[in-house]
């Protein structure tokens, strides 16, 4: 009788361990369960700074990214938008999207010539027209690792990139009609290579951020600007400018679209499949964009009263002889700073500029 009632405790024992160890195990299922349904209902929420004002050619393309995300995923996300340099100066975009200050940034590529020289090859004036300078920059994004390593360095994934056609020279007193009429000009540029092609025609470069360009010109700081007409228009600086030059190789803008790094790497497969196609959608319309707006604004010009001279197919070929050898000075430049990947990002540049530009 004593042994079999020592055979019962024992079995009575092991059950209770069982019946608490399975009730634990349920109830962490349970919490586990509630978790997964939290964070699948839960509103993924994105800041996104530009350092472009309202109004300008490049926020407008920003609030059409956000708008192409909130349409394809919904209320999955939210995204939160701070417009002209609210988040951090132009300079400085690149670290406020690195240090996650905000998710996504859009970033001027020639104010980090020296942090993103790879990219900075786009600047090389190979090309004409926006659409042909977005489709190259956008396919080496896409093509060309060096390119997303050395965003990688600083915390960030590039989403898009676009740029805008050529700059032209444009002035407040003194009409540029020969190669002559810009020797010692004081021009604003947007730094990095700009500075070395604005040389080569004999101008004297002044870096300014764009936002400050107004003040200079209107204080005679420079002579005017090396810029595209959307830009000047952006900036208002139509009011202060009389003369424009149209139709020499001075470099198109680039500018791209950003993401932190691990704000990228933490998102579902999903949200990350919507942002790169809505980073292609705008990265297709950038370009064409970009020249639309060069066509109507330089209507605007005209009739403001703005003397525009188009050089002859002639004085172009002669001008564009000034750059040349830029190509190989600048893989040098690059390769002596210990930027060893050079000269491939360029041959791969090269290669593009021939399939896009007939």
């Amino acid at each position: 009788m004593v042994g079999t009632g020592k055979i019962g405790d024992s079995a009575m024992r092991t059950f209770l361990k069982l019946s608490t160890l399975l009730t634990a195990l349920a109830t962490t299922g349970l919490l586990f369960a509630a978790v997964g349904q939290t964070h699948a209902a839960e509103t993924i929420k994105l800041k996104f700074a530009s350092p472009f004002p309202m109004g300008h050619p490049s926020e407008v393309l920003a609030e059409k990214f956000i708008a192409e995300i909130e349409k394809s995923l919904g209320k999955k996300v939210e995204v939160s938008y701070f417009p002209a340099e609210q988040l951090g100066k132009a300079k400085d975009m690149l670290s406020v999207c690195g240090r996650g200050i905000a998710d996504i940034c859009q970033i001027h590529i020639t104010y980090f010539a020296g942090q993103l020289p790879y990219n900075n090859t786009i600047v090389l004036p190979l090309w004409t027209t926006g659409t042909e300078g977005s489709t190259i920059y956008q396919w080496m994004l896409e093509n060309v690792p060096e390119l997303q390593e050395e965003f990688k360095q600083y915390g960030v994934h590039a989403l898009e990139g676009n740029t805008t056609g050529s700059y032209n020279v444009a002035t407040t007193d003194k009409p540029v009609r020969k190669l002559e009429d810009m020797s010692g000009l004081k021009l604003k540029t947007a730094g990095g290579l700009f500075d070395n092609i604005a040389k080569r025609y004999g101008i004297i470069p002044v870096s300014i951020p764009a936002s400050e360009t107004y003040e200079a010109v209107q204080r005679g700081v420079v002579n005017g600007v090396v810029f595209n007409y959307p830009s000047i228009k952006a900036y208002h600086l139509n009011d202060l400018l009389k003369y424009i030059t149209f139709g020499m190789r001075a470099g198109g803008y680039p500018d791209a679209m950003i993401i932190n790094q691990k704000t990228w790497e933490k998102l579902p497969k999903e949200y990350q499949a919507a942002i790169e196609k809505a980073s292609h959608d705008i990265a297709n319309i950038a370009g064409v964009s970009w020249d639309q707006q060069q066509d109507t604004v330089r209507k605007e010009f005209k009739e403001q009263g703005i003397q525009i001279y188009d050089l002859t197919p002639e004085q172009q070929k002669t001008w564009a002889q000034k750059l040349d050898g830029l190509t190989d000075e600048y893989i040098a430049e690059m390769e002596k700073r210990g930027f060893t990947k050079i000269r491939n990002v360029v041959t791969q540049y090269k290669s593009e500029v021939a399939r896009v530009v007939k």
